[in-house]
């Protein structure tokens, strides 16, 4: 039996104390989910005898069910190799070279109809965060982070979780304009959040989503196509890109490549008719 110490669930353990805890919330708590599951499977093994085919065998049968979720939980177990590799237990990653599971890009885009639609069925709440998060934008972790004291008379001062980027949002007439109904929303007098709870607090992304979700499904219900905050995102760079605006730094990504990837799947070319 492979004493406890020395096995891949221990190489997780230890990754999840040492590594995890320096990332984004919500990544971190994707990986502690992603963790567990990838300890069933290889934590009882020795991290010596993990071999690609391993690998690619976990891919397979995963991805039967989950294709996409599998090659997430295929990034976290090689980036746990690789620290395994500075902590000098390993000599090499078993998952380099193993190829992921195919994904389909999403390639859902908001329309302003849509988008329109959406805020006239949605709180005054929603309807400010909605036009915050196109003029910006920002994750929905990045928005319900935003202090109070990052908003400043030179512009909206913000460093991205999950990529580090620093930004600063410079003044515009509509900026200011959300940013001020965002003031005026219902808050406790020392709420240090610029969009908060009645208690002072950020929203959790469980209960936003909640709310998130009630708006989509009225929308859903007058015959409307539901979409996900996150495609709001998707369609400020779209748009921006289609303004010739630079999406790149709009979006605090670190090359051009990341932003067309990101954005490629969402452009329609306008084609004139033949008469």
């Amino acid at each position: 039996m492979v004493p406890a110490t020395d096995t891949v669930g221990a190489l997780i353990e230890r990754y999840l104390v040492e590594v995890a805890p320096r990332k984004a919330p919500r990544t971190y708590r994707d990986n502690v989910a992603e963790a567990k599951r990838l300890t069933v499977v290889f934590g009882h093994m020795r991290p010596t005898d993990v071999k690609p085919m391993h690998i690619a065998e976990y891919l397979d049968r995963r991805g039967r069910q989950a294709p996409v979720r599998a090659n997430r939980e295929k990034s976290l177990l090689s980036h746990v190799f690789s620290m395994a590799m500075r902590w000098g237990v390993v000599d090499f990653n078993p998952c380099r070279g193993v190829a992921r599971n195919p994904e389909k890009g999403r390639d859902r885009y908001i329309t302003d109809a849509e988008f329109a639609g959406v805020k006239a069925l949605a709180s005054e709440f929603i309807a400010t965060v909605m036009d915050f998060a196109y003029l910006t934008a920002l994750r929905k972790g990045d928005i319900f982070g935003l202090r109070l004291d990052q908003v400043t008379s030179d512009g909206i001062f913000v460093k991205q979780a999950k990529t580090g980027a620093k930004q600063v949002y410079e003044w515009s007439a509509s900026l200011r304009s959300v940013v001020d109904r965002a003031k005026a929303l219902p808050r406790p007098i020392r709420g240090m959040y610029l969009f908060c709870t009645r208690r002072g607090q950020p929203y959790s992304d469980a209960g936003f989503k909640a709310m998130w979700n009630r708006v989509q499904v009225k929308w859903a219900e007058q015959g409307g196509e539901r979409f996900t905050f996150h495609d709001i995102r998707a369609k400020a760079l779209t748009d921006a890109k289609a303004l010739g605006l630079d999406a790149q730094a709009l979006a605090g990504h670190s090359s051009p490549a990341m932003t067309e990837h990101y954005i490629k799947q969402r452009e329609f070319r306008k084609i004139k008719p033949l008469r």
